[in-house]
């Protein structure tokens, strides 16, 4: 029934004659009543959509029990110390893969896929805001082949970056560089990097704007969206759920109702080529306070790839910093800053208000969760946060491709964190 249709009907009784049965007086205090009754069902119908537009139920009942899944297990116990790897083989080369969910798109340079001809492919660029480093090559389509759990095997066909030159440069603007690795401020000439050795596959989203360096950085080339096998059967169009949860163990792909169980789900916004693929989303949101004040918010990087956090704040808002020698001997600067220790950072995934969940340490506590150490950026852009892989030792994380949703669950007693 409308509205519309409800009030038009329910309008001519306070309009008509009174009767003794219905007096006047008893038929307006009901009338007012019903209409405060109406009131507060629309307030609370409000609350609620004003709710699920940052929040997420854990429960997803359009995720069929029936989809494809796989579990592939990290090859060593998750540490600080290293980016997890997981066992795959492209061209017949076993690989020890670093999984990476702070960009998007395998790496693999050259000299390691030997059988691939020099003018394969589509040029193409990949720029590791974090380490500075450029990579260059071509993206040539490849099959990779992932092993699972308990003798199961995964495989994907996507778009590859062969890396044909690489290069750290600390100066490289990924808004006006491209191919090259400029000429340094003071005529520093970048120094050419062994490709023999890289592998590097990113499965993160939101990662493909400019300004990340990482233009080519969609949904297509992220092999973990794209598998087409599952133990030799054909994965069908809508028999797999696209999306992933990512945990100390390893990387469950593909989404069922079980797999997300007790996960907190926040929405993401539509990304840069969401009309193109529906499979593509923005970074997701956040808000920070520094020793429980002030309300930082903006997007947030929840990443595999390093250890470190990097931390910006609004504009005007005092981080407490302290400067050190660069501890990194191979490091561009001779001094560095860290936030100081003692300083308190709590985050909540969207916000703050309405949190999906919110987490929180204390620098230099040496805490599971903190980081190795919390970079301060300079704030000439809006607040953000790479909460680097430590987070993983309190929640396992989970990204839903096909619904726009990223999610946490706890896997421990987390005194200093809670899932709402």
């Amino acid at each position: 029934m409308k509205p519309d249709d409800y009030i038009t009907r329910s309008a001519p009784p306070l309009l008509s004659t009174p009767t003794p049965s219905t007096p006047t007086q008893g038929r307006l205090k009901s009338s007012t009543l019903f209409w405060r009754i109406i009131g507060l069902i629309t307030s609370l119908i409000l609350f609620t959509m004003y709710i699920n537009n940052t929040t997420m139920d854990i429960e997803d009942t359009e995720i069929s029990p029936s989809n494809h899944s796989i579990f592939i297990p990290f090859i060593f116990e998750f540490s600080p110390q290293h980016v997890p790897q997981v066992m795959c083989t492209v061209e017949g080369v076993d690989i020890h893969m670093p999984v990476d969910t702070g960009s998007t798109g395998t790496l693999i340079g050259a000299p390691i896929l030997p059988n691939i001809p020099s003018t394969a492919g589509t040029p193409a660029h990949h720029f590791f805001t974090s380490s500075k480093i450029l990579y260059v090559g071509r993206l040539v389509e490849l099959v990779m082949n992932f092993t699972g759990e308990s003798g199961s095997y995964a495989t994907a066909k996507v778009p590859v970056l062969v890396v044909d030159k690489s290069w750290r440069c600390p100066w490289y603007d990924p808004l006006v560089d491209r191919f090259e690795c400029p000429t340094g401020p003071q005529g520093e000439q970048a120094v050419e990097r062994d490709t023999s050795q890289i592998t590097y596959m990113g499965i993160g989203f939101g990662r493909n704007s400019l300004k990340d360096g990482m233009p080519f950085a969609t949904p297509r080339v992220n092999p973990l969206l794209n598998l087409c096998t599952i133990d030799g059967q054909s994965v069908q169009r809508g028999t797999m759920h696209a999306g992933y949860i990512v945990s100390r163990e390893g990387v469950q792909v593909g989404l069922t109702p079980t797999a997300i169980r007790e996960f907190a789900f926040t929405r993401l916004e539509p990304g840069l080529t969401w009309a193109e693929d529906s499979r593509d989303w923005a970074m997701a949101s956040m808000c920070f306070s520094v020793n429980g004040e002030g309300r930082n918010c903006g997007n947030v990087l929840v990443d595999t790839g390093i250890a470190q956090m990097y931390i910006r704040t609004e504009k005007g808002v005092s981080m407490p910093t302290i400067v050190i020698p660069n501890p990194n001997p191979n490091g561009h600067a001779k001094m560095v800053k860290r936030v100081k220790p003692g300083t308190k950072i709590t985050v909540g995934f969207p916000s703050l208000e309405q949190p999906a969940m919110t987490y929180s340490f204390t620098v230099g506590e040496k805490s599971a969760i903190e980081p190795n150490y919390v970079f301060p950026q300079i704030p000439n852009h809006l607040p953000y946060i790479n909460t680097g892989r430590n987070l993983l030792f309190r929640y396992s994380i989970a990204f839903d491709a096909v619904g726009g949703r990223f999610g946490f669950r706890s896997v421990g007693n987390s005194a200093t964190a809670s899932v709402l």
